[in-house]
């Protein structure tokens, strides 16, 4: 079986263990790209990725590293 393409934004909150709230959040200040089809709105998995492996600096948040 292969890997899914694009995620919805309750698939992309549970992967990421964050609320639906925090992803929608994200997507409207274009920290995370997603892309409407018709009246759904999908993640694709490359967006993730490229979140995840962006510093703590480029989302706009501090995670107390020092």
């Amino acid at each position: 079986m292969s890997q899914r393409l694009a995620y919805s934004v309750k698939e992309a909150a549970a992967a990421l263990g964050v609320s639906e709230w925090k992803i929608r959040e994200a997507i409207y200040q274009k920290q995370l790209h997603a892309v409407n089809l018709g009246r759904r709105l999908v993640i694709p998995r490359w967006a993730l990725d490229d979140l995840l492996s962006k510093p703590d600096s480029e989302h706009g948040q501090d995670a107390g590293h020092s």
